[in-house]
């Protein structure tokens, strides 16, 4: 493979700047463009020298270099790090002085990369290295720091072994039949196929906890004009993001605004009142907020204190009565009510803001805390295929089927944690996964 090279830093003004070298020839490459008392290719591992990087006989900068040895580095590979005096010019300079000294540019992610390739962590890992980078709450960082110290890696390889473990069992039964070897006598594999069964349920009960918390939510705020939309988002933002009159059909295109909640980084679409309008902006606006509904994650619908739904507002609810909604009685310092089914608030007062907050933690199933939850499409896509794959052994078993005939979808079940891990994955959704990694990473 080649020796590659790529800046590791943010570009810009700085302290200092990293440019990172990986590859077998890592440490020839750099002695070519680096002068120090010390020879690098006689260096230990995990030492620093100092020295100057040199175009021919002139110097570009003075710098230190930190020095990795195969295979205890980042990647498994032979790794220098460069740290160089912070700036665009003297970077880019040193850059361009060890591609010509013989280095390939990185891709994006191809250290990380190269580090899953090596067997220094798993694919869970290696993306939760991406996770901590792209991070949007701190709750966010603490679930990927916790990943990538393994703590879904483990949850799965050590499922993925018992469930291996349970193939061996069936198959030494069933390769020496006269032997009478049964593993899972009195219907015990049925009953191990249920212990699979829940504990791919509780992970996958983790999945879309985590999703939020890697990538944020989205919801919808929806009602008729006029109904405290917009003074509910300011309100849940706490600053003036939406313009608020007492002029029905204020709003007229959707005005957003992010705020955490329990973690999760939650981006608010105030829309447009939907009723029925012979303005054209209004309609773009009204029809905008109908394809909201469908694209967001959950969805607030908001009424009034003090007065019963209104036709358009019961056609509203029949538009959301498929998604996650939560109905609001807005205006409560005005008219107190409570109606079932509803959370009264004042978006004027903040009264009972903090009990909508609470319900929008527990529609995000936020309640149950986890250090090792599922952060990704991918890891959930394929925990859920092995989980259906145990469900279907269990229905061989129990439409009275010898063991033997579970043993496709019990190994479907191992394969799909194993492709979880990156165990078992091809090559074109291994450079999917990394094409999203930053360059340098």
């Amino acid at each position: 493979m080649d020796t590659i090279c790529a800046i590791a830093t943010p570009r810009g003004k700085g302290g200092i700047s990293v440019i990172r070298v990986s590859g077998d020839d890592a440490f020839s490459i750099v002695k070519k463009i680096f002068k120090s008392k010390n020879d690098i290719e006689r260096a230990e591992g995990y030492t620093i020298l100092h020295g100057f990087i040199c175009d021919k006989d002139e110097k570009v900068d003075e710098v230190l270099v930190s020095v990795f040895r195969a295979p205890k580095s980042f990647t498994g590979e032979n790794v220098c790090e460069i740290s160089c005096h912070g700036g665009v010019i003297v970077t880019e300079k040193i850059l361009e002085l060890l591609i010509g000294a013989g280095c390939s540019l990185a891709d994006k992610g191809e250290f990380t990369k190269r580090a899953f390739m090596n067997g220094k962590m798993s694919l869970t890992q290696a993306e939760a290295i991406h996770d901590i980078i792209e991070a949007k709450t701190k709750k966010g960082a603490e679930m990927a720091v916790n990943r990538l110290g393994g703590a879904l890696s483990k949850k799965i390889v050590s499922l993925r072994d018992e469930i291996i473990k349970s193939l061996a069992m069936i198959q030494v039964s069933t390769d020496f039949p006269d032997e009478d070897i049964d593993s899972f006598q009195d219907g015990s594999l049925l009953s191990v196929l249920s212990d699979y069964e829940t504990k791919l349920e509780n992970l996958l009960s983790s999945a879309r906890r985590g999703i939020y918390i890697s990538n944020g939510a989205k919801c919808a705020i929806v009602g008729i004009p006029n109904a405290g939309k917009s003074s509910l988002l300011n309100c849940l933002l706490d600053e003036e993001k939406a313009i608020v009159t007492h002029i029905p059909g204020t709003t007229r295109d959707v005005v957003e605004g992010r705020c955490e909640i329990d973690g999760v980084l939650i981006n608010f679409l105030d829309t447009a009142g939907i009723r029925e309008t012979n303005d054209e902006i209004e309609k773009i606006g009204v029809n905008k907020a109908k394809n909201l509904i469908d694209e967001s994650d959950f969805v607030i619908f908001v009424s009034e204190c003090g007065r019963d739904l209104t036709v358009e507002e019961k056609e509203i609810c029949d538009i959301v009565k498929d998604k996650k909604t939560i109905y609001i009685l807005n205006k409560s310092d005005k008219n107190e009510e409570t109606r079932e089914g509803f959370i009264t608030v004042s978006a004027k007062t903040g009264e009972g803001i903090e009990m909508l907050k609470n319900k929008i933690s527990e529609f995000l199933d936020m309640g149950l805390e986890s250090s090792a939850m599922i952060a990704n499409e991918r890891q959930r896509e394929a925990v859920k295929i092995a989980l259906e794959s145990i469900k279907r052994a269990k229905e061989t078993l129990n439409e009275g089927f010898f063991s033997d005939l579970a043993v496709i979808d019990i190994s479907l079940a191992a394969q799909s944690l194993g492709e979880a891990e990156g165990m078992s994955v091809n090559d074109e959704i291994v450079d999917r996964i990394f094409r999203d990694f930053c360059l340098g990473k």
